[in-house]
């Protein structure tokens, strides 16, 4: 049997937690605005940018790795109330190298005048000496803290 697993990060951000959830669930295309040293190019390949079934196409940069690759990434589930959204990846690097599987969840939580944003990965690895997928969750809270310097400008 496969085993799954998990892991998460947060990080507290100055931006206003509607904010930070509307770029992931409604306009992912400013991304490459936010963060132009991690992620370029996101196209989208199927459906709108803010409907549940998106898929979008994009090249990212791990400097801290070495890594520059692309990555299919589909909208499975977006919570307006609890301001979260749910991707599965598809295709690219990671997958091909790495992973059976690999979905994640973005969440962001009002904290005063700013938010903790939360994101966790789960993951099957196609072997046991496959990496863990830490890298990808202090990639995504990297892009946060990017995302939320912008936000707190605009």
């Amino acid at each position: 049997m496969a085993k799954l697993h998990r892991v998460e990060g947060q990080i507290e951000l100055k931006c206003e937690a509607d904010k930070y959830f509307d770029v992931w669930a409604h306009k992912m295309y400013l991304i490459q605005k936010m963060c132009p040293d991690k992620v370029q190019k996101p196209v989208l390949l199927e459906g709108a940018w803010n409907k549940v079934g998106a898929l979008v196409s994009g090249n990212y940069v791990i400097n801290e790795i070495g890594e520059k690759a692309s990555l299919k990434a589909r909208m499975n589930e977006i919570d307006e109330k609890g301001m979260s959204v749910r991707y599965s990846y598809h295709d690219g690097f990671i997958m091909e190298k790495y992973y059976k599987s690999l979905t994640s969840k973005v969440q962001a939580i009002p904290k005063g005048k700013g938010c903790i944003v939360k994101w966790s990965f789960e993951y099957e690895k196609m072997k046991e000496d496959a990496p863990d997928a830490n890298v990808y969750v202090d990639f995504m809270l990297a892009m946060s803290k990017d995302m939320g310097a912008y936000l707190c400008k605009a």
